[in-house]
C-alpha cells in the first residue's frame, strides 16, 4: 500500500507530536475527522505506523548514549540477537553494509554502567572489534 499526500502529511504531523487531536490533524490536513481517523487506522493496520512513544530528554535523565559499531570474524549478527535483547539499553540495532556489520545505540545511566556494556560485548561471539562513538549533543530527533 503507497502512502499518498494526506497520509504523509497525516504521519508528519504525528511524528511532530503524537498526542494531537485527530480533530486538529483534520484541520491541517483539510480533511473531516472521521476520514483522518479512518486513515490513521488503516495505516496502523497495514504497519506503516507502528507505534506512539513518549521521548525523554536525555541530558535531564543524566545519562550517557554511545554508538558502538561492531564488526565480526566471520558475521554472526543472528549469533548475538539474544545478547542484543538481553540489554535494554541498546536502543538500536542495525545490520549495515561496508567494514563495520552492526551499529548499535546504547544509552546507559552511568559512564560506569556503559563501560560495562562495552566490556561485555568483547565476549559475545565472533566480535573482532568495537569502536565506541560518544554522543556528544543532540542535534535532531525524529524516532
Amino acid at each position: 500500500m503507497q502512502l499518498d499526500e494526506y497520509d504523509k502529511k497525516i504521519v508528519a504531523l504525528l511524528v511532530e507530536d503524537a498526542r494531537q487531536s485527530v480533530s486538529d490533524i483534520a484541520r491541517q490536513v483539510n480533511l473531516s475527522r472521521s476520514a483522518v481517523t479512518d486513515r490513521i487506522k488503516r495505516m496502523e493496520e497495514k504497519g506503516h505506523i507502528t507505534g506512539y512513544h513518549a521521548h525523554i530528554n536525555c541530558a535531564s535523565a543524566l545519562s550517557v548514549s554511545a554508538y558502538f559499531s561492531i564488526t565480526f570474524r566471520p558475521l554472526s549478527c543472528e549469533l548475538i540477537q539474544p545478547y542484543i535483547n538481553a540489554l535494554p539499553e541498546i536502543k538500536l540495532a542495525h545490520s549495515i553494509s561496508g567494514d563495520v556489520d552492526l551499529v548499535l545505540l546504547v544509552e546507559a545511566s552511568s559512564m560506569s554502567r556503559l563501560n560495562e556494556i562495552r566490556s561485555d560485548m568483547d565476549q559475545w561471539p565472533n566480535v573482532a572489534k568495537v569502536v565506541t562513538h560518544m554522543c556528544l549533543s543532540s542535534r535532531l530527533e525524529r524516532i
